[in-house]
């Protein structure tokens, strides 16, 4: 099972994965446009500015660190450390579907930090930092929330998965013949 985009760490990942290895080039928010395509396509509201190019970026670099730190504390750490940097404050918003809590701030990538943050550690609370993956399909280092029930995903897509398999049959077909 991979990212679903209801998921509330959906916004994180993808965020996070704005730097793609198997994408050239691999910054995909290269320009404020960039940014302002990748917000909207979120549903994301607001003034966007040249200066939010590089914060967003630096919000990124962040949140791939909480997904390869060397352990749960250092996670929790960088995470905390972005939520309060932010200083975007909670509220709860009806989402049709319930309730959901969303990040106030007149600077729309405090609002994307604070939101993204606090939903990545909602995450390590509810399901364990664990749960935190980065693809296995290497060179992709696209990072992923393992929501599987058996907690064995390795890939962060099937693209990625469907490329490591038909790699590995492209291997055994070779050492057979």
């Amino acid at each position: 099972m991979f990212q679903h985009a209801d998921d509330p760490v959906a916004l994180a990942v993808d965020l996070a994965n704005t730097w793609d290895t198997l994408e050239d080039p691999p910054e995909l928010l290269g320009a404020v446009a960039d940014l302002r395509r990748f917000l909207a396509r979120r549903g994301i509201e607001g003034r966007v500015r040249e200066g939010d190019l590089t914060r967003a970026r630096a919000v990124r670099d962040s949140l791939r660190a909480a997904f390869s730190a060397a352990d749960v504390n250092a996670a929790v750490d960088v995470l905390n450390r972005l939520l309060r940097d932010a200083g975007a404050l909670p509220q709860l918003a009806s989402t049709g579907a319930g309730w959901r809590f969303t990040y106030a701030s007149a600077d729309v990538v405090d609002a994307v930090a604070a939101s993204a943050a606090a939903s990545l550690l909602e995450a390590v609370r509810d399901d364990g930092w664990d749960r935190f993956g980065v693809c296995a399909g290497a060179p992709c280092c696209c990072v992923f929330v393992d929501r599987s029930k058996n907690r064995s995903r390795r890939f962060c897509s099937t693209l990625c998965a469907d490329r490591i398999a038909q790699a590995s049959h492209r291997s055994r077909v070779r050492g057979t013949s």
